[in-house]
């Protein structure tokens, strides 16, 4: 009975300072593709939106040079997309693919070239899923404004919650 308290009290020793929650919030980047009301497309990083303003940063830096500002009465659409998730898609995609093509290539009666079956099925079929996981990752949000400040304020909080800063 002593050995076990010992061992408890040692590995108790080692849990000082864990803290199973995490406080600190991860900045997720959102790309942004803005056209405006005279055709023009600018391109960049969601830096910020207010009742009034966009910022979309040219780069994924934090300094106010690189910023576009665009006022939201000049904005036709918006297009937006969290950064990375194309990549993602790519991988859930590949892994998905290949993972169903080696489940049909053991259900296959083939006797001794079974694991062979297997194998080129599932390249086969987690490079399909790489393309396919990819083209699913590549959707973009679209946000109609045609220059109502109106529909920019309704959708003004989805803005917040994607930007560099809220």
């Amino acid at each position: 009975m002593r050995p076990i308290l010992l061992l408890l009290a040692f590995l108790m020793s080692f849990s000082y300072g864990l803290n199973a929650q995490n406080n600190s919030k991860i900045i997720q980047i959102h790309k942004v593709w803005v056209t405006s009301m005279d055709g023009s497309k600018t391109k960049g990083v969601l830096y910020s939106a207010d009742e009034q303003l966009i910022k979309i940063s040219k780069n994924n830096s934090l300094s106010n040079s690189n910023l576009i500002v665009i006022d939201c009465e000049k904005i036709d659409i918006i297009k937006i997309r969290r950064k990375g998730k194309i990549g993602k898609g790519a991988w859930i995609g590949a892994a998905s693919g290949a993972g169903f093509g080696v489940a049909i290539g053991m259900a296959t009666d083939s006797g001794e070239l079974k694991s062979v079956v297997a194998t080129v099925s599932g390249l086969f079929f987690g490079i399909v899923g790489t393309g396919v996981g990819a083209i699913v990752g590549s959707n973009k949000k679209k946000i109609q404004i045609n220059g109502d400040s109106e529909l920019y304020l309704s959708n003004l909080s989805f803005l917040q919650s994607a930007s560099l800063l809220p």
